[in-house]
């Protein structure tokens, strides 16, 4: 179990690797200011949730490295679209439009804590649900359960929520239009893949549909 989650955290490394070099590929292999804090944090926050969670529950990461999985088609679809964007192409994007960023002030730094503060949500979730998978699937072979505490007790999928608050820090902290644009993309995935999942659990996990009518938000409080 406990090399299946080092084999995940050395993926997630690796993804997050690829991204630097493609934002240096894109920047002409300089690195900003901006770039370097973004990066920094991008690494600070994988590493601190990394060894938490595999002291805390190896099982869970173990779990999430899984690729072939029964997931549905349309999250297979929705999936490999937000890792392409999310992990790559957002940053080869911000290198290549790293010369027309403006100078960082107060916007930069609010996304800076936009950051911390998907990162902490994210690892919250994971640190209370030992079902929290990268796919979207029923997982009748390990006899899911409904997830009601911590995040849980306010929105139903406080992961996605956490990529939202992502989408926003990203684009406040390269603050450039294709960035944004790109950031944009993400977000309408996970509201699709959002609203997808919570009808598939609905229908075919027992206790979700009464536990949808306790917590009545899918991602944002009060609004969705």
């Amino acid at each position: 179990m406990r090399k299946r989650a080092r084999f995940y955290i050395l993926r997630l490394f690796i993804q997050r690797g690829l991204g630097v070099f493609l934002y240096l590929l894109g920047a002409g292999w300089t690195m900003r200011l901006r770039s370097l804090v973004y990066f920094a944090m991008y690494f600070f926050v994988a590493a601190v949730s990394s060894v938490a969670m595999y002291w805390i529950s190896p099982e869970t990461l173990a779990e999430r490295g899984k690729v072939n999985t029964d997931s549905p088609k349309w999250d297979k679809a929705l999936l490999g679209v937000y890792w392409l964007l999310s992990f790559f192409a957002i940053y080869l994007l911000a290198g290549l439009e790293a010369a027309t960023a403006p100078e960082i002030g107060a916007i930069f730094w609010v996304g800076a804590a936009f950051q911390l503060a998907a990162a902490a949500l994210s690892l919250y979730a994971l640190m209370v649900n030992p079902f929290l998978e990268s796919t979207a699937r029923i997982q009748r072979d390990r006899e899911q359960t409904v997830c009601k505490a911590g995040p849980y007790r306010i929105v139903r999928h406080p992961t996605y929520a956490s990529v939202l608050l992502w989408c926003a820090s990203v684009s406040m902290m390269f603050e450039t239009r294709l960035v944004i644009l790109a950031a944009l993309a993400v977000a309408i995935v996970i509201v699709v893949r959002t609203a997808l999942e919570d009808a598939m659990l609905k229908k075919q996990l027992a206790g979700y549909a009464e536990y949808a009518r306790e917590v009545r938000y899918r991602l944002v409080p009060f609004i969705w």
